[in-house]
């Protein structure tokens, strides 16, 4: 069973209220001992299974009780009066197990009733302990523990704290003792290689000529670095691939991409740059040269739903893949918003648009689709003043590509 608390993480708070025992009635006080009352309350960064609270030079410990409803530990202690340094040692069983596991010859039941007498640490909670008479069996020391001479419990030392205190015969007294984690942090993870540039004396060259190469990288935690230089080009070579700077060649000629990887403790880094080999002119030619070829793309637009604002019609959509492209009816003589929304299909290219309208009239409230590849376009179209029956047409194009859809509306 597992103790987790409520404040900080890394600190312990242990409030200990010191009282003097109480003589039978009509007798005068004799004792020299005080009794403490021990309370842990606070938070681990581990979870807390046993809290021991040892007093010198009385040589006095206890395991505390586990309150799980209040979620603190707590315990009384009787010390002779006089000075004392109460030292206190929280332990975790499921921080760690010497033995490499959580369950040593598993959770069943033993013979005597314990919790996992070789379960859960190896020694159950505490031989013979939690379900075999509660959670102490003895005594307010675990069965086994220190103050009954038996061997410590399994378990991970995570936090400790010391605090002096004047033990009074007849008098009460108090002290704060504070509880620190004390394991190490956790790891972080390498911080793996990082290249700052890789250069090539040039980029063009001919057949048996060599271009200088040299990467830049480090890293930041000190590691050694290892490089690896490979081409896309079979027929390169060179001078040493797995130098910080080298040489290549090539005895054919082509485009070719030349990799270096930079690792340290089994990180990566890879950059690439590109070089040409050309051939060697023949008998005084013109030799080769290089075309460098970029492509784009022109998408075609698509004009998705129209979306009619206005008396009778307050945002109403017709959508390119329905089944009926009719508006509602319009009023004659009065105008109507007609928002349309096209999907360029890319972010490059010249975007124009329009809406046409076979009767009526229809004038640009706002156009501009520049810069996005989906935008909603805006007109104004005033009906004709006379029944009628409209047909409206919205167009996109992306250079010579064009798309358009229309729609039908009554003015009445």
């Amino acid at each position: 069973m597992l103790k987790r608390f409520e404040s900080a993480v890394g600190v312990l708070v242990m409030a200990l209220a010191l009282a003097a025992c109480q003589p039978p009635e009509g007798e005068q006080l004799q004792s020299n001992e005080g009794e403490a009352q021990v309370v842990v309350r606070g938070l681990s960064a581990y979870s807390i299974d046993r809290m021991v609270i040892t007093a010198q030079p009385a040589n006095v410990s206890v395991t505390l009780d586990y309150n799980s409803s209040a979620g603190v530990f707590s315990g009384r202690m009787l010390l002779p009066a006089g000075a004392q340094t109460l030292t206190a040692e929280g332990y975790s069983y499921s921080y760690s197990y010497p033995d490499g596991g959580s369950v040593d010859a598993g959770s069943s039941t033993p013979p005597d009733g314990g919790y996992a007498d070789g379960g859960y640490a190896d020694g159950g909670y505490a031989d013979g302990g939690y379900a075999d008479g509660g959670y102490v069996d003895a005594g307010p020391s675990v069965d086994g523990g220190p103050s009954d001479g038996g061997p410590t419990p399994r378990g991970t030392l995570v936090a400790t704290g010391t605090a002096s205190i004047m033990v009074v015969a007849g008098s009460s007294t108090a002290v704060t003792l504070r509880i620190y984690d004390i394991m190490p942090q956790e790891p972080q993870g390498d911080i793996g290689p990082l290249i700052r540039s890789v250069t090539a004396s040039r980029s063009d060259l001919t057949v048996g000529t060599s271009t200088q190469l040299e990467v830049d990288a480090v890293d930041l935690d000190g590691d050694p670095l290892s490089y690896s230089w490979t081409s896309s080009c079979s027929m390169g070579t060179f001078s040493n691939p797995y130098a910080a700077t080298t040489s290549w060649s090539s005895s054919a000629p082509g485009v070719c991409k030349l990799y270096v990887r930079v690792s340290s403790r089994g990180q990566l880094a890879t950059e690439s740059l590109e070089v040409t080999v050309y051939s060697a002119p023949v008998d005084g030619g013109p030799g080769e040269g290089s075309v460098q070829v970029n492509g784009e793309y022109v998408g075609r637009p698509t004009i998705y739903s129209i979306t009619a604002y206005g008396s009778g019609m307050p945002g109403q959509m017709v959508s390119r893949y329905g089944y009926n492209a009719n508006l509602p009816d319009a009023q004659m003589g009065m105008s109507y918003s007609i928002q349309f929304d096209v999907d360029y299909g890319t972010r490059f290219g010249t975007f124009t648009n329009s809406l046409e309208s076979d009767c009526g009239t229809v004038s640009p409230l706002w156009t501009d689709c520049s810069g996005s590849s989906s935008c909603s376009v805006r007109y104004s179209w005033t009906a004709p003043t006379t029944r009628s029956v409209c047909k409206l047409t919205a167009r996109a194009s992306n250079g010579s590509l064009t798309d358009s859809f229309s729609v039908g509306v009554a003015v009445r």
